[in-house]
């Protein structure tokens, strides 16, 4: 770089975020966080306004910067990118000095051409920002679930990975974001959000994929020697996320009524076909497919959905009774399997009151052929 630029660059992280309207600027906004601590668990302050303007000037300070004459391009956006933020991490290194270090403000440039996208963490958050040239200059992209503006974010602890996605015959970026959180003492949960770009629409980056679940536990080698025991009684996830290629895969869980604790016993993984200008859904495999029509039975019939319910049982007279008798809400405090025939299942939920179900295989699902509900004796 030349000295010209790194005078100017040294500007531009000085100034990060001096606009009309006495705006704090990220130094600023820096020494105010510095007060609340870096464990929002043991503080319990919510710091989510400052945390996100902090990261708002971190985006005004990379757009200013990228349209610098001359208007950087290519790789040499992202190098330009990288040397602006890495004045915003010696800020905080300074000010944040006495946190650990990897609370601290840290960021990851990725192109994603011609676009590039920026990584920013900070304490217990995480988010990102694209930025793409429209009109001849670098602009902030706007979009949806990028990890700012949560309310409740104060209170959990976010990380997540960027992944360049096959682009289809329109040669337009793609990108998935995957996200991890945990809360003060709860689970894990993991949000995948894939986005394209089309520079021809107004109105920000483009959502095309969105799945939200949870991360199992069981997941260690001693989860698989157990589930080698109990078959009947395993729950280990499935699928591995795969990025690369016009096929994606994306593996998660969810809670339902099947759960006997605090981790989800139902996990699946989606494949996605990106191989043309739209992206196409292709299946869903289940760890456990012989479960899923009781947990989305009991979850339909809460609200009466009848025709939900119907969906996932062997016949009308079944799905009738289950939306008539069963309970408005289902904990699965006791969970028993008993496998009747090689494709027939006898299944316990809960114990006040006890729903009891048979599911047969049918092809390759999974149907609701018997319902009985035990009431407390």
């Amino acid at each position: 770089m030349g000295r010209g630029f790194c005078l100017a660059l040294l500007a531009v992280v000085g100034a990060a975020g001096q606009v009309p309207g006495q705006q704090p600027s990220f130094d600023d906004l820096l020494k105010k966080m510095a007060d609340g601590g870096d464990n929002p668990c043991m503080d319990g302050r919510v710091l989510t306004e400052l945390e996100n303007g902090l990261f708002d000037q971190a985006d005004r300070a990379v757009e200013k910067g990228l349209n610098m004459a001359p208007v950087a391009s290519g790789s040499s956006a992202a190098a330009r990118a990288g040397g602006i933020l890495s004045g915003l991490e010696g800020l905080s290194a300074a000010i944040d000095k006495t946190w650990p270090e990897e609370k601290r403000f840290h960021f990851q440039v990725v192109e994603v051409l011609p676009g590039i996208v920026v990584k920013m963490v900070y304490r217990n958050r995480a988010t990102f920002s694209f930025f793409g040239i429209e009109k001849g200059t670098w602009q902030s992209i706007g979009t949806f679930d990028n990890g700012r503006y949560e309310t409740g974010s104060g209170y959990s602890y976010d990380w997540f990975e960027i992944f360049p996605l096959h682009q289809g015959p329109a040669d337009r970026v793609r990108f998935l974001a995957k996200f991890g959180s945990a809360g003060c003492g709860s689970g894990e949960g993991v949000s995948y959000y894939g986005y394209e770009w089309n520079p021809g629409n107004a109105g920000g980056l483009d959502e095309i994929i969105k799945r939200e679940g949870a991360v199992s536990q069981f997941d260690s080698e001693r989860d698989r020697l157990d589930a080698k025991k109990d078959p009947e009684h395993a729950f280990l996830p499935v699928g591995a996320l795969s990025t690369i290629g016009s096929t994606i895969t994306l593996p998660f869980c969810w809670f339902s009524s099947v759960d006997t604790w605090h981790n989800p016993s139902l996990c699946s993984a989606e494949t996605y076909d990106l191989s043309g200008d739209r992206v196409v859904f292709v299946n869903t495999e289940y760890n456990r497919p012989d479960l899923v029509p009781i947990a989305r039975v009991i979850e339909h019939a809460e609200v009466h959905d009848y025709p939900a319910v119907l969906a996932y049982c062997g016949s009308a007279e079944v799905a009738r009774r289950i939306v008539r008798d069963a309970p408005v809400s289902v904990y699965g405090t006791e969970l028993t399997i008993r496998s009747v025939s090689p494709v027939r299942k006898s299944v316990t939920v809960g114990d006040s009151p006890s729903l009891h179900f048979e599911v047969e295989q049918r092809g390759d699902r999974w149907l609701v052929v018997s319902f009985e509900i035990a009431e407390d004796q």
